[in-house]
């Protein structure tokens, strides 16, 4: 078995469990990204059963999230997408389907987890970009000036960051003028 840099920060893997920095589950992924990197032994892993075509690239963990404690068996499971088993240490992995244990199906879950990673990685993900709309620029004494791209206004001038941020979250921009045709 090897140290393994498992990604728990994929666009869909974040997008498929909803996920939010900070959060106990989100923590608890962190904590097991430090483990493997340490020693697969520390993470409780096991090469999941599926076809041959399929040996050694479905890896899964048991975990819990962060400040749970549990006296008998980690609540969560995480399976990972290996593409390339024999790959130089730390092997790469992709988180790709996340659950509480008491939700795995009975039997042998392997059609389920291969259905759920065909669909991980046929999706597509729409990552929201937004273009800025504030022009900053810094004069010669140090002032910040911020500019909006939509009105062209001013929005404001400061010495310090903060006082531009929070003029440019509450700036509106003017009604337009109206067309005097």
């Amino acid at each position: 078995m090897a140290r393994c840099r498992l990604d728990v920060k994929h666009p869909k893997f974040l997008k498929s469990i909803g996920g939010e920095p900070g959060s106990a589950l989100q923590l608890g992924l962190d904590e097991l990204v430090k483990k493997l990197l340490r020693d697969h032994k520390l993470s409780n892993w096991f090469n999941h059963p599926m076809a041959p075509h399929s040996t050694q690239v479905i890896w899964k963990w048991d975990f819990a999230p962060e400040g749970a404690h549990s006296s008998t068996r980690k609540s969560w499971r995480l399976y990972a997408h290996v593409s390339d088993p024999q790959a130089p240490e730390p092997i790469p992995a992709t988180a790709f389907l996340l659950h509480p244990r008491g939700e795995t199906p009975k039997g042998n879950p392997a059609k389920w987890v291969a259905d759920a990673l065909k669909q991980f990685l046929s999706s597509t993900v729409e990552i929201d970009s937004e273009e800025d709309k504030f022009k900053r620029s810094t004069d010669t004494d140090g002032k910040i000036r911020s500019i909006c791209y939509v009105c062209f206004d001013s929005v404001a001038v400061s010495y310090t960051l903060a006082d531009i941020e929070v003029a440019e979250s509450t700036h509106e921009c003017p009604d337009p003028v109206p067309d005097s045709n």
